[in-house]
């Protein structure tokens, strides 16, 4: 609920304000995918703020909306892939883990580059049983100094969230590091042993 209450308004009122933008450039066509992608987001939003625990699938179809408002309001600096394996895809996650792993990379990641850059999303199982989440963007980097699998400065909120829920509900077992790319950016990886929404 804290998380969702940094997340929510900020990314409502910026979205409105570019709506607002959008109608006094008469926009009709971007006015029209921008709400209708909204009306996406709010739905799923609405549908999982109160579950303890939702199918990665839905998560991503949460994103995905999510994301193409976003690509509409940064235009050419925003692009991004999501490539989930089937298995990953049925596995149970807490509500709003990865939409801050999302926000993290492009706030920290791309806004500060002028060309922007590319968020990659993936998910998979691996041999032990256990979901890997990647988040990982061509963005600005680490900052210069920080170890690789600690918090860069201004991003401690949403990743300190998702570090505390997942040493609550998987203690060691749920873990998540920052991976300096080497070709520039960062990767954002999450693991934690999963459950599945099949028999």
């Amino acid at each position: 609920r804290a998380l969702q209450a940094q997340v929510e308004p900020h990314f409502l009122f910026n979205t409105l304000a570019h709506l607002d933008a959008l109608l006094q450039n008469d926009t009709l066509e971007e006015e029209q995918d921008l709400l209708d992608y909204f009306t996406r987001y709010l739905r799923g939003t609405l549908s999982t703020t109160s579950q303890e625990a939702s199918p990665l699938a839905d998560e991503l179809a949460r994103i995905e909306p999510w994301l193409r408002i976003l690509s509409i309001r940064f235009g050419q600096r925003l692009r991004w892939r999501i490539d989930a394996s089937e298995q990953a895809a049925h596995c149970l996650l807490p509500p709003m883990l990865l939409q801050p792993l999302v926000e993290n990379a492009i706030r920290h990641g791309l806004e500060p580059q002028v060309e922007g850059g590319r968020i990659t999303v993936r998910a998979c199982t691996d041999a032990n049983q256990r979901l890997v989440l990647e988040v990982c963007d061509t963005g600005a980097g680490l900052a210069a100094g920080a170890p690789a699998t600690s918090s860069a400065p201004g991003r401690s909120f949403g990743l300190a969230q998702v570090r505390e829920r997942l040493s609550t509900l998987y203690g060691d077992q749920g873990t998540i590091e920052l991976i300096a790319q080497p070709a520039g950016g960062t990767c954002a990886r999450v693991q934690f042993p999963y459950k599945s929404t099949n028999p």
